[in-house]
């Protein structure tokens, strides 16, 4: 991989995204598998741990201590928005950020863009492992967001101006707007025909909160948006495995290798760009461009883990915007989130040229 290449066209990235229309606080917390005194425990480290508690236990009750780590902002909107504006991008969000004045646990994410909020942020408790997380959320007030409400409180005009400038617009979750079909469609819409290519980015999230109906029809509502409106799709190794299956796909290396599936697969959704982030790998296939994979580098004892999903996909929205080609955008979407596994923070551009020159 050409670093230097890498790292000057990401000196020289210069864009404008949009993004909308969540807005999580995630209370975050480990669970306690052992105590040995008042400030000495052992953490329950992984998922499956937990999960086998839970099973040994069969029925009845089972306690366990939470230890709270962090409260932070969460949700597609800002995670990703703050990866794309630490990495130099002009970065507009709209979204659940507070009720008449910004939340402060948003002020990481309003020092570095422009925030809009229309309201009291869903709440999450998220309960944090070395491999992963669960997250119990308080969606209502996500839920009840759509166009007409993002019509009424920022205005027609004011949202075809973002609309209008930004080079890549952002809508989700789709698991937690059910008006996200016409939110898409109306965004659309407002696209004025300038010559000036705009694309679309999502992440569906838990695609198992809705029906099969509903995920069917919306990827067909994206594929016939597509001619119009370039759509890139990101998805972890869950959600991907249950859209291949809907393809007749299987997200595995059984018969032909995982990237010639992925590049099957986006020619059936009919989108311009799909992109799958796992934490061994990320494979992507291109409209115009052969699929590609690039391996991960595994972190053992992450310092967060909730959020590197959605830095993972502001690493690739960057490197998209820098024109670096498929298997760079990978690279530097991976080693994005590599930094923040690490760290616990998105890197600025300095944070990720330093981490790149230790490739």
């Amino acid at each position: 991989m050409n670093i230097q290449k890498i790292t000057t066209a990401l000196a020289n990235l210069n864009g404008t995204i949009y993004m909308c229309a969540d807005g999580f606080i995630d209370e975050v917390w480990e669970l306690v598998d052992s105590r040995a005194s008042l400030a000495k425990y052992t953490p329950v480290s992984k998922m499956t741990h937990f999960g086998q508690r839970i099973i040994g236990v069969g029925t009845g009750g089972m306690g366990i201590e939470l230890v709270k780590k962090r409260r932070d902002y969460g949700g597609f909107t800002a995670n990703i928005g703050y990866a794309t504006a630490r990495l130099g991008i002009n970065t507009t969000m709209v979204g659940l950020f507070g009720k008449g004045e910004i939340d402060p646990v948003f002020a990481p994410v309003r020092a570095v863009s422009n925030m809009i909020t229309m309201g009291d942020a869903a709440v999450t408790h998220a309960l944090e492992f070395d491999d992963g997380k669960i997250l119990m959320t308080h969606m209502g007030v996500v839920l009840e967001v759509d166009w007409n409400r993002l019509v009424r409180e920022i205005g027609i005009s004011k949202l075809t101006e973002l609309i209008t400038e930004a080079d890549i617009i952002g809508i989700g979750y789709w698991s937690c707007l059910p008006d996200f079909d016409n939110m898409v469609e109306q965004a659309c819409e407002l696209i004025p025909l300038d010559g000036k290519e705009r694309r679309f980015f999502f992440d569906f999230a838990d695609v198992r909160k809705r029906d099969t109906d509903s995920l069917v029809n919306t990827l067909a509502v994206l594929r016939q948006l597509n001619t119009k409106c370039p759509m890139i799709l990101s998805m972890n190794e869950h959600e991907a495995a249950i859209i291949f299956e809907l393809q007749g796909e299987t997200l595995d290396n059984v018969g032909r290798p995982v990237a010639e599936k992925t590049g099957a697969v986006r020619t059936k959704l009919g989108l311009d760009e799909l992109v799958i982030h796992t934490p061994q790998y990320a494979v992507a296939a291109s409209s115009k461009e052969p699929p590609a994979l690039m391996l991960q580098k595994y972190c053992e004892k992450p310092v967060r883990t909730a959020g590197a999903g959605d830095t993972f996909n502001g690493g690739y929205i960057a490197a998209t915007m820098a024109g670096l080609d498929i298997a760079e955008r990978l690279f530097v979407a991976n080693e994005t989130v590599s930094f923040f596994l690490n760290t616990g923070n998105a890197p600025n551009r300095k944070d990720l040229n330093s981490w790149l020159d230790l490739e």
